[in-house]
């Protein structure tokens, strides 16, 4: 009896490896940790930032961007966002194509493990181009599984024609097409290595007149590369009761989701040398909520299971009051969460 004719099936597996065909049931099977950016933000994006995303954050100058990036990376670097490739937590690259990352950035961050934080960025007699910004990128995304990667930002890259030629020269930026290459050579392996890639891109304002007043500086091949888009449309300036300002409101909208449906807006709060507050915005949730209830200037903590919950005078007591109980902070997250 002669020998069995091999299925098309086991010649692709013996030719391509065993994975490369798979049922739709491994889909569905996938597991991706979903990565907390903050209890505001999470709600409009349905839940966070799953690993194996390719982010972008835009809008104005600065409105947050950067410390958005940067307080979510340090998420990123706790154990219990690890995931497979990273049980201790992931290691961060920045990117710093502007080269405007100040101590004082990376200080205002709590939890920012330092040691798990690498900067990219030119040097005395080494000035970096695009070219070689998205080459090193390249390079670490294929071999740092679960690795973070912050470029800040992809409008500024500059490529090596651009730094090449002599200001009078009309030179065509050509940063566009080298990110359109930029993604097709990383599109395959983010999703695999569960890297997360986070773009920050600048507005510009659009002279054509016609369309939208702002354009995003970044080109097209991006916008069709990205699982989460965030923008941020509005700020103010947050003022305590004395009228000092302690930080910004920023209003951001999501523009696009890897789990959720796009459009919805909110107002996040980013403390000045604190980062991202999320304790305000649990406040301001359970607020909302009716789990902790507001009268005047008075809160009352009627989360908590007690006979005679805690009432608080001023937001910045109530505030002070959940960093001192740990205990009483993760009641208010778990019925947060429970409730929405």
């Amino acid at each position: 009896m002669g020998k069995q004719k091999a299925t098309i099936e086991q010649t692709i597996s013996k030719m391509f490896g065993d994975d490369v065909l798979t049922s739709g049931h491994s889909i569905l099977n996938k597991k991706n940790i979903i990565i907390s950016v903050s209890p505001k933000i999470n709600l409009i994006l349905g839940g966070g930032i799953p690993e194996g995303s390719f982010v972008i954050f835009t809008g104005q100058p600065k409105y947050g961007k950067t410390t958005l990036a940067l307080d979510f990376v340090s998420e990123c670097q706790k154990e219990n966002c690890g995931g497979e490739f990273c049980p201790e937590g992931r290691e961060v690259y920045y990117y710093n194509v502007e080269g405007r990352l100040k101590s004082r950035d990376v200080e205002g961050i709590p939890g920012l493990n330092m040691d798990k934080f690498h900067i990219i960025e030119s040097k005395m007699g080494k000035i970096l181009h695009a070219e070689e910004y998205l080459q090193i990128g390249e390079m670490l995304i294929n071999d740092k599984p679960g690795s973070v990667h912050i470029f800040d930002s992809f409008s500024a890259l500059c490529t090596e024609a651009e730094q090449t030629t002599e200001m009078n020269q009309m030179q065509r930026a050509d940063g566009a097409k080298l990110l359109a290459k930029f993604c097709r050579k990383v599109a395959n392996v983010i999703p695999v290595n569960k890297n997360i890639i986070i773009g920050i891109t600048h507005l510009m304002g659009n002279p054509t007149g016609y369309g939208k007043a702002f354009k995003e500086k970044s080109g097209q091949s991006i916008a069709y590369q990205v699982d989460v888009k965030l923008q941020a449309v509005s700020m103010k300036a947050w003022k305590d009761k004395n009228e000092n300002q302690i930080g910004q409101e920023v209003e951001w909208q999501c523009i696009t989701s890897a789990i959720g449906p796009p459009g919805k807006k909110t107002v996040s709060y980013l403390r000045y040398g604190s980062g991202i507050d999320k304790v305000q915005e649990l406040i301001t949730l359970a607020c909302d909520l009716g789990i902790i209830k507001k009268g005047g200037a008075w809160y009352t903590l009627q989360f908590l299971n007690m006979d005679e919950p805690p009432n608080l005078q001023g937001l910045e007591k109530t505030r002070q009051a959940l960093i001192d109980n740990p205990e009483w902070l993760e009641e208010l997250n778990n019925q947060i969460k429970t409730l929405l």
